[in-house]
Parts: C-alpha cells; structure tokens; sequence
C-alpha cells in the first residue's frame, strides 16, 4: 500500500509540475492613480484582483505616498517577495516581481518623473512615466532611455513600458478633427499644458520607439483600437486615447502569446487608466 501511495504522489507531482510548466509568463503595466488615492479599499480590491492575474512582473505608475518598505509589504500581498520604487516623492514609478530585480538603475535626472532598470528572468525592464504637460520634454525623455537601451548587448529580451503620456500613429484613425480641437481648447487655457506639435498631435515618442526596433505589444495581436485611458470612472467626455504601451525588443517579441488591456469591473473603477497584460512562452519562439 504505501508504494502504491508514493506512486500516486509521484504522479500528481508530475502531473502539479507539468501544468505549472505550460503557463505563460505574464507582465502586467499599470498606472494605479497617486498610490490608489491611499484608499484601503481600493488596494484591497486590487490585492484580489492581482492574485487572479497572477503576473510575474508588474510595473507601477504613479505609486504616490508609498516607500521601499510599504511597497515590499504591499508586494509580498500578491506573493512577489522583490520588490523597487524609483524615489519617495512626487510621482514614483515601481516594479515588483516572483523572481529576483537585479542591477537596478533608478534614473531621476532629467526625467519629469523617473524611471527605473533591472534585470529579471533574463530580461532587461524599464519602467516609464513620461511628462503629461510636454511633448518636447517627452521627446528628451525617450531619448534618455533609448539611449540606455543601446547599451545593452544586441539580440537581447528588452521590455519598455508604462506610461508614455503620448499618441502612436498606429491609432490615428481614432483621433479626429474634435478630439484635436479638444486638446486645442485645453491649451488655451492651460498655459503649461503643450502636448500638440503647431497644432498638431505630436506622435514623435512612440515613432522613436518603432524606429529603434522596439515593437507595439498590444498590435502584435490586436488590430482593432482601444484605449487605455480614461477608465469608465473617471470618463468626463468622450475622448479617449491609448497612451500606456508596452514595447517589446525583438528578441522578446518573438515569445509573446498574447495582449491586452483588462476591462472588468474592478479596473473600470480602481484607476483612470486600464491596466495592460502581455503574456509570453518561454518555451516557444515565432
């Protein structure tokens, strides 16, 4: 009896082992808004929510009122034991992660916000938060990282993302006369808003990331738009517009399965922005 038991122990091993192996690793980008407003409820609701997803990776904007310390705490939560958060002031970028985040860069000078790098699971991760008032300022800032991101040695698994504050010409069609007319009016008022190029939609940043390689995750597998900002919540007019991505280098692009920004009725209210998850098979390559 007690070898026909170990037998089957050792075949539900195999079998809990093999199912483990066939999930896809996930990385989640989110902009929490100010920390989720420090609401408990909110970060409850999301505790539970992240445990569903269950991402390897997330990377955070906009983890207002957090520290080192409360952001391993919170971490630890969804069972990501690493955890690292940009600055303590303003508006931090994060990452928290199952595996190990090593050689971190925190980057703050001449970054509106920061962004932060580290090397997990064999890939190279940036977390960005670009200028939401300037699309020049936003011009110097994706040079800083593309820059960073040359440095690195060729053909390897490269992932930019968070929230870039910018268009892409991928999604032009969606962008009309009134919803330039609607920046317009935005900038008459608003002296030190000036995200339009002359009057136009500036779609510089993202056509930086394309020209250096880096590919649009959420079009690998999608050919329809959708945005990403606002949520249902926190919608005041009917303009909406995708402006978190996640850039993929080729080498990484070349095992991802799947992306999506989530809508459910969780993430239609715990933020203004839809959180985007992009899935990939290690053991699989286009």
């Amino acid at each position: 009896m007690k070898k026909i038991l170990a037998l089957l122990y050792l075949i539900l091993l195999s079998c809990s082992s093999s199912i483990d192996a066939k999930d896809n690793f996930k990385i989640l980008s989110y902009n929490v808004l100010k920390g989720f407003q420090q609401d408990s409820i909110i970060q409850s609701t999301y505790n539970n929510w992240v445990k569903k997803i269950n991402p390897d990776i997330v990377a955070y904007q906009e983890m207002n009122e957090f520290t080192q310390k409360s952001l391993e705490v919170f971490a630890r939560k969804y069972f990501h034991p690493y955890a690292v958060q940009s600055k303590l002031e303003g508006f931090p970028v994060a990452l928290s992660s199952k595996k190990p985040i090593v050689n971190v860069q925190k980057v703050v000078d001449n970054m509106w916000h920061a962004y932060i790098y580290a090397f997990v699971n064999d890939i190279h991760v940036f977390v960005i938060h670009f200028s939401p008032f300037s699309f020049e300022k936003r011009r110097e800032e994706v040079q800083i990282v593309l820059a960073h991101a040359a440095l690195l040695p060729p053909n390897e698994k490269i992932v930019i993302m968070g929230d870039f504050n910018s268009l892409s010409s991928n999604d032009k069609e969606a962008y009309g006369p009134e919803f330039i007319e609607s920046r317009k009016a935005t900038e008459v008022v608003n002296a030190h808003i000036r995200n339009l190029d002359n009057g136009k939609i500036d779609y510089s940043i993202t056509d930086f990331m394309k020209k250096a390689g880096f590919k649009d995750a959420y079009y690998l597998f999608n050919k329809n738009f959708t945005h990403s900002c606002p949520t249902q919540k926190y919608q005041k007019s009917k303009f909406v517009q995708r402006i978190d991505f996640m850039w993929l280098s080729p080498e990484l692009a070349k095992y991802a399965v799947k992306a999506e920004y989530i809508y459910d009725e969780d993430t239609r209210v715990m933020s203004d922005h839809y959180p985007l998850l992009v899935e990939f098979d290690f053991d699989n390559k286009k």
